[in-house]
């Protein structure tokens, strides 16, 4: 039995399947590349790292800009996961 077809306010679109994907992600506040919980904009934290890297390796930038979104947001991410733990004595 085939799923029922989607009918939203992507259906009647001239656009490709994965652009409504995309655009359904982004409407529902998911990242349009995994579908995980968006942080800012279209991306997860992880898939924003990756694009600011792949643009950083395609124009051959050497310098890294450090107050940018993805480098806070990925040092708050840091900081969260390597928080000391206070022991009950």
């Amino acid at each position: 039995m085939p799923k029922p077809a989607i009918r939203d306010e992507f259906t009647d679109l001239k656009i490709s399947r994965q652009r409504k994907y995309q655009l359904r992600k982004q409407r529902d506040g998911l990242c349009t590349e995994c579908g995980k919980a968006a942080v800012q904009g279209l991306r997860c934290l992880e898939h924003m790292v990756r694009a600011r890297e792949r643009q950083r390796a395609k124009m051959g930038l050497r310098k890294r800009y450090t107050k940018t979104l993805s480098y806070r947001l990925e040092e708050e991410a840091r900081k969260l996961k390597t928080k000391p733990t206070r022991k009950a004595r």
